[in-house]
């Protein structure tokens, strides 16, 4: 908790809303607020801004108009890709934060991107609340933002910590990084000196795999002008990012590995993977499923995998009596298990603590933070509970129609409790018809969920019984 003194007009806004019983008043104006620990938030450079919000005043003026007097949507999203496009190096077929129809429709309504400006005006309000740090999250590599360096300036100054998620490219590739047009920057070693002298940053690293044929797949490699031979400057940037200490344990974790998402390709690596960085001191953030921006429909991807795949159902299935969605889960359920014998193994947790306070849906790393301290801000002014859902997850359509405040305190993740039980609080979905109960303060989505609900309690059945084994081996009972 924080204590704020409120203005007058946001006491009358709160009382208006119904809000303000729901914060505790200990003086005249004074109030105990849970704080805002952190907020996600979509960046672009204010060209990029520029040239998306004009796509409003062309599809105004008749230039998506077909002959029969209809719409050519598709030609406005096909516009509006080619833009995106220029934000990124990378084409990831499951991008999160590419959602063409979400864009699209926002801006035929004439809500404008907001520029960094306009950002960092909410992030200064936010830190009445107690923010402490921001994650950027794009829109595209946020390595390509010709005004990067500035911005970072304006978050230092603020005193706030940053994590950035990157795919890396500019980081690792000499030209890439030369092409991003920041003063003095002539190398990718250059870049990260540089990234390196702001002490206030990590770097979320794109790492699905360490094998270049599923990891270029898994970005797009070559697509539509995008990045080729990905996965050698990917481990460049790692390379270069050691070098340059982010994972010396001095200055704490700067540096982590995002398996975002995990698929059964790679499962089976991400486990070893996970051992391999924790012991450089580089957490592993393991994301199985996506279920925001092109991702949305991965799930059903997933799905078909264990329908067809022979491999896959000879693994998790060989008699063949299953659904899909139970292998699914099985999966899922092996998955999570092998990573938390890892993180047992290494003294990461242990099953008292993972018994009384249950998984993270970051399988071995720290459980998410943004569910009950945080919001994804959105560069159309839109709210969301988190990055990784975006359908039925909204908080608020437009930012700028009411304060960050009530917006903070009417929201979802306000009134959830620390102690919340949910591997992923927005990716719960009964899968296998088992309605097992998971907390009280969450609830379960209907439409792209993809968390199974009894994957927590599973995993904990398997570790708990791994447990007594090995403990009965060696003589412990």
């Amino acid at each position: 908790m924080i204590e704020v003194e409120l203005t007058k007009e946001e006491i009358e806004e709160l009382s208006q809303k119904g809000l303000i019983s729901k914060i505790q008043q200990i003086g005249d104006q004074r109030y105990l607020i849970k704080r805002l620990r952190t907020l996600d938030i979509e960046i672009a450079s204010d060209y990029a801004i520029d040239t998306m919000n004009s796509l409003k005043s062309r599809y105004d003026e008749g230039h998506y108009t077909k002959k029969d007097g209809s719409y050519d949507i598709d030609a406005l999203k096909m516009d509006f890709a080619s833009i995106y496009r220029t934000t990124c190096t990378q084409r990831c077929p499951h991008c999160f934060n590419q959602e063409d129809d979400f864009y699209i429709q926002k801006i035929i309504k004439g809500q404008k991107l907001m520029k960094w400006s306009e950002t960092l005006a909410l992030l200064k309000q936010a830190k009445r609340f107690g923010l402490e740090s921001v994650k950027f999250l794009g829109i595209g590599e946020i390595f390509s933002n010709a005004q990067l360096f500035n911005i970072l300036d304006d978050i230092r100054n603020e005193g706030l910590i940053i994590a950035i998620f990157t795919k890396g490219t500019a980081l690792g590739d000499d030209e890439t990084a030369k092409n991003c047009n920041y003063k003095g920057i002539e190398t990718a070693e250059d870049l990260v000196e540089r990234i390196s002298q702001y002490h206030n940053v990590s770097i979320l690293l794109g790492a699905n795999s360490f094998v270049p044929d599923f990891q270029d797949t898994m970005v797009g490699c070559g697509k539509d002008g995008g990045v080729k031979d990905y996965t050698y400057k990917r481990n460049r940037a790692l390379k270069l990012l050691i070098k340059h200490k982010f994972n010396d344990p001095q200055y704490g974790k700067r540096l982590a590995l995002i398996a975002a998402p995990v698929t059964p390709k790679v499962s089976d690596e991400t486990v070893e993977m996970y051992e391999w960085a924790i012991k450089r001191n580089m957490p592993v953030v393991t994301i199985p499923t996506m279920v925001s921006g092109k991702g949305s429909g991965e799930l059903e991807w997933l799905l078909g995998q264990f329908e067809y795949d022979e491999t896959l159902i000879k693994r998790y299935d060989p008699q063949k009596v299953l659904t899909r969605e139970q292998r699914y889960t099985q999966w899922l359920i092996d998955f999570y298990s092998d990573i938390y014998v890892k993180a047992l193994q290494l003294g990461i947790y242990d099953m008292d603590t993972l018994n009384n306070e249950g998984l993270s849906g970051y399988a071995g790393a720290a459980k998410c933070q943004q569910s009950h301290n945080g919001m994804y801000i959105r560069l159309p002014g839109s709210v969301q509970e988190c990055p990784g859902r975006c359908i039925g997850a909204e908080i608020i359509e437009d930012l700028r129609e009411q304060s960050l405040l009530a917006t903070w305190i009417g929201s979802i993740n306000h009134d959830r409790t620390v102690n919340c039980r949910a591997l992923c609080s927005v990716k719960m979905k009964d899968l296998t018809n088992s309605n097992v109960h998971v907390c009280d303060c969450c609830r379960v989505y209907d439409n792209v969920g993809s968390m199974p609900l009894e994957l927590e309690q599973k995993v904990l059945e398997n570790l708990n019984t791994m447990l007594y084994c090995n403990f009965k081996t060696v003589g412990g009972y």
